[in-house]
């Protein structure tokens, strides 16, 4: 994963943008004085929850250096995110530090080292705002804000100040600017004493801050934590919420908290001058690693994205694709072991080899969740004959009504 160059822009309110707008880049070229427009092109990998129970960091620990180590969580998934701009995903932990005991459900304070495996994977933008985000309280939340800072993996949706709060969250990848933005519809009933902290789901908030964006940015990504947990059909309620965001001025939203995979859509979104545009949401990525391993919970997806500007064109989403992935609990030898595999790489495995890397009930599994997620979201089965590393998310007939 190439690290790019990112920005942080302030922009206040009060100056109503004001030397914030997004800066404009020639939208033609010139050959033998004909304008032909100029094609800006990044692509995203996004993954789910990112979660570590009790059972990953006991499994991490050496106790003869008195250390963790987690760094073979992401190894087998890492080929996976070669190639695109930026690797997204949902921080679901607080890195309290040492200083109290780690622990996990229901508040999760995880050891620093975790932090080496999002760096070895490749991270370069994490949401933070999420139900357990004060879970080590206040200095927790600060201090696992600090911890991404030094590592360099940008991160929204909580704060250390109020003006931090009000500035915008701004990446450049492939000649285009992206705005991050992301909101919680809570923090499982622990106070937050200063309203800087947490990003909430509430309607002003949810607009003011997507207006803003939209103004800054050729592309906006909302990354909310919403849903209920476990259900894999998208409530009323929620398909509400998501019109509002788009309706605000999003371009793309990731949506998470049920900790299971729920149905994604493309939208098509109204320029305002009698074009359109096309969106994207999924309402959740599902878990990407934790201790829940009970299906469907320990099944997921990389969810990978091309968005393209032509000339002066608002940018849109070009394509969408997704790799099935699960999360294994125990190795073949039936010893803890966490590691996130894709799908296709298990089922394929010579014979000879199986039962090496995997049990034979996880393999069973496998076979499962390759009929299971492609299913789902693409309506229509593959026979594990037509077994693919990625699958297409056409846009044919997967379009909602137009967003005004």
């Amino acid at each position: 994963m190439k690290r790019i160059l990112m920005l942080c822009l302030i922009a206040f309110c009060g100056i109503c943008f004001s030397g914030c707008g997004k800066q404009t880049a020639a939208a033609f070229s010139f050959s033998a004085g004909t304008p032909t427009p100029v094609v800006r092109e990044f692509s995203m990998a996004v993954v789910g929850d990112i979660m570590v129970h009790d059972y990953q960091y006991n499994e991490a620990y050496d106790p003869a250096s008195d250390t963790y180590n987690f760094l073979h969580n992401f190894q087998a998934i890492k080929s996976y995110f070669e190639g695109y701009d930026l690797l997204v995903g949902n921080l679901e932990l607080t890195f309290g530090g040492p200083d109290r005991p780690y622990s996990s459900y229901p508040c999760f304070n995880t050891p620093d080292n975790f932090m080496d495996a999002l760096l070895d994977a490749g991270f370069d933008v994490l949401t933070t705002a999420n139900n357990h985000c004060m879970d080590t309280g206040k200095d927790g939340l600060l201090r696992t804000l600090n911890l991404l800072d030094a590592a360099g993996i940008r991160h929204t949706g909580t704060f250390r100040s109020q003006e931090e709060k009000d500035s915008l969250c701004l990446v450049e990848a492939g000649g285009l600017t992206v705005a991050f933005v992301s909101f919680t519809y809570g923090t499982n009933g622990i106070p937050v004493p200063d309203d800087y902290l947490v990003n909430l789901l509430d309607e002003e908030t949810v607009t003011t801050q997507i207006s803003r964006a939209r103004a800054a940015a050729d592309v906006v990504v909302v990354l909310p934590h919403m849903g209920n947990e476990y259900e894999s059909y998208v409530r009323p309620v929620f398909q509400d919420w998501a019109d509002l965001m788009f309706e605000a001025g999003a371009d793309i939203i990731l949506a998470s908290h049920p900790h299971v995979l729920q149905p994604m859509e493309y939208r098509k979104l109204d320029n305002g001058d009698g074009t359109y545009r096309d969106g994207f949401i999924i309402y959740s990525l599902g878990n990407f690693i934790s201790s829940q391993t009970t299906p469907p919970r320990n099944a997921s997806i990389i969810l990978q994205l091309t968005v393209e500007q032509v000339g002066n064109d608002p940018a849109q989403v070009k394509s969408v694709s997704f790799v099935p992935i699960w999360t294994q609990f125990r190795n073949a030898a039936d010893q803890n072991h966490f590691m996130v595999r894709a799908v296709y790489d298990m089922l394929t495995l010579p014979e000879e080899e199986r039962y090496q890397v995997v049990r034979p009930k996880d393999y069973q599994r496998l076979l499962e969740i390759h009929e299971e997620t492609a299913c789902f979201l693409l309506g229509e089965e593959i026979p594990l004959s037509e077994i693919q590393p990625s699958y297409d998310f056409p846009k044919t007939e997967r379009y909602t009504d137009y967003i005004s």
